[in-house]
């Protein structure tokens, strides 16, 4: 199973809880995150949790994967570009047998935003 894990309570800057439209920075992402699945016409699965614990590096996403590799990002903008950037990830990401995304296809946006890589439970 694969889905990515969005925390709703990331601040929308480091200076500012809300955006100007009343959301947190991780409501406004996940926003983004829908709108762009739904433009594409996917059905990935996003999850929210409040607090991920990774405050110092908002807005943060697990990318889940039960087969694969998963990982932990942060410093994501509360934007639609960034949105776009993850969603091309984990597409090349869901391509891979093992999760590892070669760094020369990392959509510009992704790099430096990883934050841990954890591997597959294991029966």
């Amino acid at each position: 199973m694969r889905s990515i894990v969005m925390c709703t309570t990331c601040r929308f800057t480091p200076e500012e809880k809300m955006g100007p439209d009343g959301r947190t920075g991780g409501e406004t992402l996940i926003a983004h995150m829908r709108e762009a699945l739904a433009a594409r016409g996917l059905a990935t699965q996003i999850e929210t949790q409040a607090c991920l614990w990774n405050c110092k590096q908002h807005c943060s996403a697990i990318l889940r994967d039960d087969q694969r590799f998963s990982y932990v990002t942060g410093r994501n903008q509360p934007t639609r570009e960034q949105a776009d950037a993850i969603l091309d990830w984990f597409a090349a990401h869901g391509e891979t047998e093992t999760g590892e995304v070669p760094f020369r296809q990392w959509p510009d946006l992704m790099r430096g935003h990883f934050i841990a890589r954890i591997p597959p439970a294991r029966p």
